[in-house]
């Protein structure tokens, strides 16, 4: 509570309130992980840097996307702003907050955000035996993002007024119309914001970069961070779509983090190959599409094992198939109709000793969408629009969303004891 309160009984109005409890207990978050200076040393006290830091964090948990409006909402709660930190009746405008933004250097708060999750990871909330990767669109604060705009550039080259940072890239999504899916390609200029995260959706580490960077790059550079600030472990998981199918990516996990890829098949990365089907399996002499069977390993070499889908498949799969080897292979119709094999050597190619076929990457590749409702949670208005023009200020700001989502965690676990609860801090805050 602040010592020139407007209100009489502080607490009890907060106790009284499910909203105010809401975000009480989300700053209370807050407090455990912030030890930080809240003025300067010397010279004249402003605002508490800790206000600053609560205000933009209840700012991204009410999704409201402009500065404008959280001063306004600010304002309209008096006890809310006391709640933040600031004294009765002096709120910063919308230029002091935009500052604020610019200003701060991101790894102060950076260091936060990890705080956060290492103090979930210390009480047995995030585990780090699964870690998902993946990152989302950020549209940049220009014209050139309004299809209507008759001077709109597409050019890869041009730089933005006011956004140079901002790139050309593109995101896609599915339409079905009348149940025919279609993936569409929209053009746009901005950012993408990376996170890896836990296998239950807690964030651990993230970056905002411009909207060129690839996933599978970003993704090398933030499990090198992710191992200083967690530390090395063999046996890890991880989980990643198709925009992470890199070959170099596969083997610094294999080699460096001792860690098993489970990530499909980029078919855009793949050359043209007729002796494999649809599914890149190996096509047998009748130009039936081969069946996995399993992985040979000796002292010298490691292949991928398949053989004749008629011979070799279950019942379900000769359904589609002849009962017999259509060129009557000798391989088939003599001895114990084996069928013929095939092998692919995958020796030193860890892209290619994925299991992808088994039951198991199937299984274990279902918990990647976790990380899709992550984002989800994080917010659209967040997210995909950006009201903000200034690189590190756009930076900082979605570093505080993710460390929002963080502390979301921490409240529900360990300051409403609601562990179950840590993913999306609306199911909680009823409960509050």
């Amino acid at each position: 509570m602040m010592q020139n309160s407007l209100f009489h009984d502080y607490y009890a109005l907060i106790d009284s309130c499910s909203f105010l409890k809401k975000y009480d207990a989300l700053f209370h978050a807050f407090d455990l992980i912030y030890d930080q200076p809240d003025f300067p040393e010397f010279g004249r006290h402003g605002y508490r840097r800790s206000a600053y830091f609560k205000a933009l964090i209840y700012k991204r948990s009410a999704n409201i996307k402009y500065i404008s409006e959280l001063v306004r909402d600010l304002e309209s709660r008096p006890i809310l702003a006391e709640m933040c930190g600031f004294n009765a009746g002096r709120i910063p405008d919308a230029s002091r907050f935009s500052r604020f933004l610019t200003d701060t250097n991101n790894s102060e708060i950076e260091t936060l955000f990890h705080t956060s999750g290492k103090l979930l990871v210390e009480k047995g909330i995030a585990t780090l035996d699964v870690i998902m990767a993946d990152s989302k669109p950020i549209k940049a604060n220009t014209k050139h993002n309004n299809p209507k705009n008759p001077n709109r550039k597409l050019d890869k080259t041009t730089k933005i007024k006011h956004n140079p940072m901002a790139t050309l890239s593109y995101y896609s999504y599915i339409k079905q119309p009348n149940g025919d899916k279609k993936k569409t390609f929209t053009w746009f200029w901005g950012y993408r914001t990376h996170v890896l995260l836990s296998g239950k959706g807690v964030p651990l580490i993230e970056v905002t970069l411009p909207n060129n960077r690839t996933d599978s790059k970003v993704a090398k550079a933030l499990l090198k961070k992710f191992v200083r600030v967690y530390g090395q472990k063999k046996g890890r998981i991880f989980l990643g779509d198709a925009g992470y199918d890199d070959r170099e990516l596969y083997n610094f996990i294999v080699d460096q983090l001792k860690a098993e890829p489970f990530i499909p098949l980029n078919r855009r990365h793949q050359q043209p190959d007729k002796t494999l089907g649809p599914h890149g399996l190996p096509l047998c002499p009748a130009n039936l599409e081969m069946k996995f069977a399993g992985i040979s390993r000796d002292e010298t070499r490691t292949r991928k094992k398949f053989r004749c889908p008629i011979a070799g498949g279950t019942k379900q799969e000769k359904a589609s198939l002849p009962q017999q080897c259509p060129i009557n292979h000798d391989l088939f119709c003599t001895g114990k109709c084996y069928g013929c094999t095939a092998y692919i050597d995958i020796t030193d190619d860890h892209r290619s000793q994925v299991p992808r076929e088994s039951k198991r990457f199937k299984n274990t590749y279902k918990r990647r969408t976790e990380a899709e409702r992550y984002f989800s949670r994080l917010g659209p208005r967040e997210v995909e629009e950006m009201s903000q023009y200034k690189y590190r200020a756009i930076r900082n700001q979605m570093t505080i969303a993710h460390l929002a989502l963080s502390l979301t965690a921490v409240a529900a676990a360990l300051v409403l004891e609601q562990p179950d609860k840590i993913r999306c801090y609306k199911t909680f805050a009823d409960a509050a």
